[in-house]
């Protein structure tokens, strides 16, 4: 009989995962792992060999606060939450005209805001 000590960590990262049934789900998954060196929510996926993933403080459809146990297989995409998105700014098109510059003084045009 094997024993394994089984220690408590806790390195959340928080992610977004679409399943292949089209399902989003926001929540949380552990990075602290006693047998993989692992730094990425990415590591997690292609250095660790389990077939499932635990997601907690799990937010889908209409329920949170929840545990999921996931198969790996069932997993279309990972978003990690810590990648921060730029707004993009729409194009401006030709007939658009941008604002004409008021004329005046500087402190006419400071009065005025």
């Amino acid at each position: 009989m094997s024993v394994s000590i089984i220690t408590k960590g806790l390195n959340p990262r928080t992610v977004t995962i679409k399943l292949v049934d089209g399902s989003i789900i926001h929540g949380k998954v552990n990075l602290h792992r006693n047998d993989h060196d692992i730094n990425r929510v990415s590591d997690l996926f292609t250095k660790v060999d389990e077939p499932f993933v635990v997601v907690f403080d799990v937010a889908a459809e209409s329920k949170t606060g929840g545990v999921l146990i996931l198969n790996k297989s069932n997993i279309l995409w990972v978003e990690p939450g810590d990648n921060l998105r730029k707004e993009i700014k729409p194009p401006q098109f030709e007939d658009e005209k941008p604002k004409k510059a008021s004329r005046g003084s500087l402190l006419d045009r400071l009065r005025s805001t």
